[in-house]
């Protein structure tokens, strides 16, 4: 999905309406952050493994990684927006 769906998917609901994620084992979280990072698919991913993974490489494709602070990792360093 790319920004643009996500807007307009998002659109259909009312606009005071919470939106959230899954908490880490249980429950749900609001979304607080979002994040751009670079990404490269993962050729051998798991089930239980996303499709795609962080790159370094500067040709990578650029991804805006939507989550909670409570799921924020120390090894990533990119752009940051704090949501209010």
């Amino acid at each position: 999905m790319i920004i643009e769906e996500l807007i307009q998917q998002l659109q259909s609901y009312p606009k005071n309406s919470r939106v959230i994620v899954q908490g880490y084992e249980d429950g749900y979280d609001e979304i607080t952050t979002l994040r751009e990072i670079s990404i490269r698919p993962n050729p051998n991913h798991e089930w239980y493994n996303g499709k795609y993974e962080s790159s370094d490489n500067a040709a990578s494709e650029t991804a805006v990684l939507i989550f909670s602070t409570d799921r924020l990792t120390e090894a990533m360093h990119p752009k940051e927006v704090l949501m209010e």
